[in-house]
């Protein structure tokens, strides 16, 4: 079978691994293209992929064929015209499209991953001018799909309550966790680092600074801890690892406020905001935190709750959206309008460790039950009904 991948979400626009959707597109294509050697793939690239990470595709086996980008960037005709064309002359059976968008003038079988839809329902929680994707790109996409994968049985609930007609063709497919590159990235941990706190305790949020997250109550819950337990103020601390979203004002005040409180007793801030990180140091960073505190509004899947079970780090999160789906009985839940919830949470973990130490256990047993792995090969399957019915 001939399979087209629309790999535009394989990396950052501005080159690097990314996260969130790129992180997603990467792994399913890399480990679909190992289970599919009988199948030929045409992955079309983005214009920002690294000579690096084009290699590591191309040796992912000869059934690989990459359709590099022209030009220095994406636009509007390349993306919904000239990509198509150039994907439509390879005559495959089907076309997959990693992040829920189909280009315009593609006219062949299609599957699409749908992985959140909270913008329907809270545009004030993303970037600004996304009407087009909204209104017109999404729906059609829906619209000329043959089969949608949801990345959490969430989501699948709220697709099928704003697109009605997607009931009967939507599968979940859950997101996986590489334990070997966790593992891996654990093996070479250094005892000591410049950048990360190793010499304290510390609560880890790992993510993009956005308002869905959930930052601003966050960091509150944090502060009431630190008045219920004044002397830990010196001890402990709140690490933010991600890039700087959007409408980011009122949270960098909130963490501001929070650091001008304490700053008589931790003069360099309470919570750190550290930026992005690379794949190691975020395993490094899930290894080594007291927990993981992952406070979202809401989540079409939730990785980071995830990956911080596979590496044995409590996990406190919301109980919103597909959160609970992700973490089973292996983490500590709260309403994200809950303050005190989340401070006495932190609270638990952060002083009576002991007491989440089963948490510990079950949050490494469920993760091992997520895999790209298995992942691929459901994904993989989907398409190959769908491409096999071009036949019929």
């Amino acid at each position: 079978m001939r399979i087209a991948i629309d790999g535009t979400t394989l990396c950052a626009s501005d080159g690097s691994r990314g996260a969130g959707i790129e992180h997603y597109t990467w792994n399913i294509v890399s480990y679909m293209a190992r289970a599919a050697r009988e199948h030929e793939l045409f992955i079309a690239t983005p214009p920002a992929l690294t000579r690096i990470r084009r290699a590591e595709l191309e040796a992912l086996g000869p059934n690989v064929t990459l359709l590099p980008s022209y030009g220095p960037k994406l636009s509007f005709v390349s993306r919904h015209g000239i990509l198509p064309i150039r994907m439509g002359l390879r005559r495959p059976e089907v076309l997959f499209s990693p992040f829920g968008q189909v280009p315009l003038a593609w006219r062949g079988k299609t599957v699409v991953t749908v992985h959140d839809l909270a913008i329907y329902e809270h545009p004030e929680w993303f970037e600004d001018r996304q009407d087009f994707s909204t209104r017109v790109l999404v729906p059609k996409s829906l619209e000329r799909a043959d089969a949608i994968i949801a990345v959490s049985k969430a989501t699948e609930a709220k697709l099928h309550e704003l697109f009605p007609y997607t009931e009967g063709m939507t599968h979940v497919v859950h997101e996986g966790v590489d334990l070997a590159d966790a593992y891996s990235a654990l093996e070479e941990m250094d005892a000591v680092s410049t950048r990360f706190p190793y010499d304290r305790d510390f609560v880890l949020y790992l993510g993009t600074v956005e308002p869905r997250k959930n930052l601003i109550n966050a960091f509150k819950a944090f502060d009431r801890f630190l008045e219920s337990r004044p002397e830990q103020a010196s001890d402990v601390r709140f690490i933010v690892a991600g890039k700087k979203g959007w409408h980011t004002t009122e949270i960098e005040e909130e963490l501001m406020a929070v650091n001008n409180k304490w700053s008589g007793v931790e003069p360099t801030g309470v919570i750190q905001f550290l930026g992005p990180v690379t794949e190691q140091e975020k395993w490094t960073l899930m290894a080594r935190a007291s927990c993981l505190l992952y406070p979202s509004f809401d989540e079409g899947f939730g990785l980071p709750v995830l990956e911080a079970m596979a590496v044995g780090t409590p996990v406190i999160t919301s109980n919103r959206g597909a959160l609970p789906e992700v973490g089973g009985d292996a983490a500590m839940y709260f309403e994200p309008e809950d303050v005190d919830g989340m401070s006495l949470a932190l609270t638990q973990c952060l002083l009576v460790p002991e007491g989440v130490y089963t948490l510990l256990e079950e949050g490494i047993t469920r993760a091992a039950s997520f895999s790209w792995e298995k992942a691929a090969e459901q994904t993989l399957g989907i398409i190959e009904t769908v491409g096999q019915k071009t036949t019929e």
